[in-house]
């Protein structure tokens, strides 16, 4: 119950998490556009599979980096002596 209640006050991010899930399925497409070329005799198919996954991978990471950067924002001002 806490941490439902975290999330409805904003305490908790939920962005992060559903982040990771648009990246899993970003890679699934990524496959799953590969092998769609490769069974349509596509030569690029390699291609779309190796620079496909990496463009969703570095595009996703700079959506998380706002929030990892505050994550780690919050730890360093959780460890400061209050002054």
């Amino acid at each position: 119950m806490g941490t439902f209640v975290n999330i409805l006050r904003f305490r908790i991010m939920i962005a992060p998490f559903l982040l990771e899930l648009l990246f899993w399925f970003g890679v699934a497409g990524t496959f799953f556009g590969a092998y769609w070329l490769f069974t349509h005799d596509n030569w690029a198919w390699w291609i779309a599979l190796v620079f496909g996954t990496i463009l969703t991978r570095v595009i996703f990471e700079i959506g998380l980096l706002a929030f990892r950067s505050y994550e780690h924002l919050v730890e360093i001002r959780d460890r400061m002596p209050p002054s």
